[in-house]
């Protein structure tokens, strides 16, 4: 009896999984309290770097139902990264400053990518695969974006009003992409 109780749990535990991520992918919003009060208390990770030359990396692999990653760096010089490899992701990145640079990837379901980049030499590079992604990049200076997203139900928003050099690469169904900039 024991075994099949946890498999009856383990699949409730699926089918709760997977309600949990469609609720998700539409409860993100620039509104980071919003967002991570539907990742798991515990797994969040967070950086906040005010200076000159600054870099950041968060890598949070393997997770069960979790993760939630803010970065913010103001000052020049900034570089920030994240990987996320798991389920119900989220990552939040603000650079405001000279050369910055932006590099983000998402491997699982439900995740989620909201980046601005103000102020001069911005570049950004976000690779998502999985299910249920959604970016929002805006990028104010000299742009340079290029976003790739390969699964199902994906959505892009790169807004770059003055930037240029920007490359959308989308593989999957029910796919949005809106890009905005010269």
């Amino acid at each position: 009896m024991r075994p099949l109780s946890s498999l009856l749990i383990l699949c409730a535990l699926q089918a709760s999984f997977h309600a949990y991520s469609a609720d998700l992918s539409y409860a993100l919003t620039p509104d980071l309290a919003a967002a991570e009060q539907h990742i798991i208390n515990g797994t969040s990770a967070y950086i906040n770097q005010n200076g000159y030359g600054n870099t950041s990396l968060i890598e949070q692999s393997g997770s069960f139902l979790g993760n939630f990653a803010n970065i913010e760096q103001t000052g020049s010089n900034n570089w920030a990264k994240a990987v996320q490899i798991g389920d119900l992701n989220f990552v939040n990145m603000n650079q405001y400053g000279n050369d910055n640079y932006a590099n983000a990837e998402q491997r699982g379901s439900s995740n989620s990518i909201i980046l601005t980049q103000a102020l001069n030499g911005n570049q950004f590079n976000g690779v998502q695969n999985g299910n249920n992604n959604i970016f929002n990049a805006t990028q104010n200076g000299n742009s340079l974006i290029s976003m790739s997203a390969q699964g199902n139900g994906n959505s892009i928003n790169a807004n770059m009003p003055a930037g240029t050099n920007y490359q959308i690469n989308i593989i999957g169904d029910n796919v949005k992409a809106s890009s905005v900039g010269q």
